[in-house]
């Protein structure tokens, strides 16, 4: 399993509570599209494709294991300096589009809103990673203790 390492700034916001969301690039990055979800019989009209491909990655029809844990997991979180800060329980996983967070889950991620958490990205990921719209583990946690 790999380490959900963490800058200061967004440890900070976890200890403070502030941050119960993060996200991170699926590797390799999925190639779904609405035509292969079709032929899964994974598609509906109603729904985003975000919504449709987490939809079909909840019911095990895209296997990519989440390499971050599964939910209701205690993983221990990190500075970079590999400094084990504390544990986190995986509270839920998913799979969106980057440019698909909303204002409110911008917030969970410890950024005031959707433009910060933009430039945020763009600081940790380089300067294209925003318009790339990868796709993201979306990881809600919540802390469960404080080693420092």
């Amino acid at each position: 399993m790999k380490l959900l390492k963490f800058n200061g700034e967004m440890i900070d916001a976890i200890l403070a509570g502030r941050k119960t969301q993060t996200r991170r690039p699926i590797k390799p990055q999925p190639k779904v599209t609405e035509q292969e979800l079709r032929q899964l019989g994974a598609w509906d009209n109603d729904y985003t494709l975000s919504q449709q491909v987490n939809a079909a990655w909840q019911a095990g029809l895209i296997d990519v294991p989440c390499p971050y844990g599964d939910i209701g997991h205690l993983v221990k979180f990190y500075d970079q300096n590999s400094t084990s800060i504390g544990e986190i329980y995986l509270c839920n996983i998913r799979v969106e589009q980057l440019q698909d967070i909303s204002e409110k889950d911008s917030i969970a991620e410890g950024a005031s809103a959707r433009a910060a958490f933009a430039n945020l990205w763009i600081s940790i990921y380089g300067e294209n990673s925003w318009e790339s719209n990868p796709w993201v583990w979306v990881i809600e946690f919540r802390r469960i203790n404080n080693e420092k």
